[in-house]
């Protein structure tokens, strides 16, 4: 009886608990799954970790509620570290690092960017993976919500 009773409780919880949008950047893997069941565009910001103005940029789109909703609402939001090793999976193409030096970038970097090397970088692709719009440099909240609502 009090097994059925929380069973009850546990139910009830969850039916009415509201299923929240994506909550920042999601992962290529995720994108790659969701995209075939759910096209969105997809916005792409590509950063560097010794990058600053990459880092005051993430720090605006998290003081702005208004942007991480559009981010979450209308686009599957993606970071790309230009500088990763690892290898990622996008549109069905494995994408690796490409070393040069002691450095390199990472070969999806370079064709998302069409060898314009600044950071951030901001691409934003339709559902077919095509580019509608690219942008290299950081943008306070008002200028990176109009951007992204010009291109909606």
């Amino acid at each position: 009886m009090i097994r059925a009773f929380f069973i009850c409780i546990i139910y009830s919880t969850l039916l009415t608990t509201p299923v929240l949008a994506q909550q920042g950047p999601v992962t290529f893997t995720y994108l790659q799954d969701n995209m075939a069941i759910h096209p969105k565009p997809i916005v792409i910001k590509i950063y560097t970790d010794w990058c600053s103005y990459c880092k005051m940029q993430d720090m605006q789109i998290k003081r702005s509620p208004a942007l991480q909703q559009l981010l979450s609402e209308k686009y599957y939001y993606v970071t790309l570290n230009a500088e990763s090793r690892q290898p990622i999976v996008f549109n069905d193409t494995t994408y690796s690092f490409i070393p040069y030096g002691t450095q390199g970038i990472h070969a999806l970097a370079v064709k998302l960017m069409e060898h314009h090397a600044a950071y951030p970088a901001w691409v934003v692709l339709d559902t077919s993976y095509r580019v509608k719009a690219f942008y290299t440099g950081m943008l306070k909240d008002k200028s990176l919500l109009a951007f992204l609502h010009t291109i909606e």
